[in-house]
């Protein structure tokens, strides 16, 4: 079996096998279909699981190999690692499980000094995937949610990057850390990115819809962050008028409105821990005076980057600008295991 896999994996470190896009294509299709039929046969489901491990591991031993080589076999060494699966999904019931040591290899090439961010980015990506498609063990969420942010505690690193890094954050579905301090997940995470001034502005406005939009409880305090949120549209429309038209600026706007609203009408009336927009969020017999207002005024800067043609007027981003002086929150902590935010 290992000659066999030898064989099919290490041609991607020919350059002239590389070379051609669909022998990629076959070659990634063909460790699915032996993924999916891995085992199929064999015994009882306890022995089934164990010969998928043994397949799994042999794979990964080949693997591994190639995230010393060239860029293609990196980047297609990431590819078949998201695909093991230790356990296959059930139709209709359970989902897949992922292979431990598969995860961890994924998680040691974003942690690598030497990978650059061209192939890391393909690894958060393929650690997205995982999240969405598997049934991710709670502390793999935590090791997962502590490598993202590792890296973007990384600053310098290209804006495509981190925003990519922040979308794998959009994933985990555990609020708060129960190993350790009783912390939030990813709420630290998109709360500092928020913070973060001197980050590129769409990273900030991705992070502001991770707000509305990631892991939360009712520990969290959300006035806060909503008041980040507005300060934020006032720095998103004075970067506007500098340069309206640029391509960035419908992603930022549709973060901003979204941080605040839900994009279908399952996510408004979900459980309270699975809502989606701030506005969702605040509930009760008083809801929040600080998210309704500011709401308001950070949809008319979210819609004018949409739009993404004339410079916002005076008119316009006047209100929200008065608004945020006359509303600073005299206490800027959004969770008590988290430092206060800056005003």
């Amino acid at each position: 079996m290992k000659d066999y896999l030898q064989f099919m994996l290490l041609r991607v470190t020919d350059a002239e096998f590389s070379s051609v896009p669909s022998n990629l294509q076959n070659l990634l299709k063909d460790v699915e279909s032996d993924m999916q039929r891995a085992a199929g046969n064999v015994g009882n489901p306890a022995t089934q699981q164990n010969a998928r491990r043994k397949f799994c591991g042999d794979v990964l031993e080949v693997t591994r190999q190639l995230l010393t080589n060239s860029f293609d076999s990196r980047v297609t060494a990431i590819s078949v690692l998201k695909h093991l699966h230790e356990t296959k999904a059930v139709p209709g019931g359970a989902a897949a499980r992922m292979h431990p040591e598969s995860l961890t290899t994924l998680l040691s090439v974003l942690d690598s000094d030497q990978q650059p961010d061209a192939v890391k980015v393909f690894a958060a990506d393929a650690i997205r995937n995982v999240l969405r498609n598997c049934d991710v063990l709670e502390n793999d969420q935590f090791r997962i949610w502590d490598g993202i942010a590792k890296q973007l505690a990384e600053r310098c690193s290209e804006s495509a990057y981190q925003q990519t890094l922040l979308e794998v954050l959009f994933e985990i579905r555990r609020p708060r850390k129960t190993i350790g301090a009783n912390e939030p997940t990813v709420m630290k995470v998109f709360a500092a990115v928020l913070d973060d001034r001197q980050r590129p502005i769409e990273v900030r406005c991705l992070a502001a819809m991770g707000i509305g939009r990631g892991a939360y409880d009712g520990q969290m305090r959300l006035d806060p962050l909503a008041w980040k949120i507005a300060q934020l549209a006032g720095d998103a429309a004075v970067e506007f008028n500098r340069s309206p038209g640029d391509a960035r600026w419908p992603a930022c706007g549709a973060s901003l409105v979204f941080a605040y609203r839900h994009a279908s009408a399952e996510e408004a009336v979900a459980a309270p821990a699975d809502r989606k927009g701030l506005l969702n969020r605040s509930t009760g017999a008083a809801p929040s005076k600080v998210i309704a207002e500011s709401a308001n005024l950070v949809k008319v800067v979210g819609l004018g980057l949409l739009k993404n043609s004339d410079a916002l007027t005076r008119e316009e981003v006047l209100p929200l600008a008065e608004w945020l002086n006359a509303n600073k929150p005299t206490e800027l902590k959004c969770d008590d295991r988290l430092p206060a935010l800056t005003p």
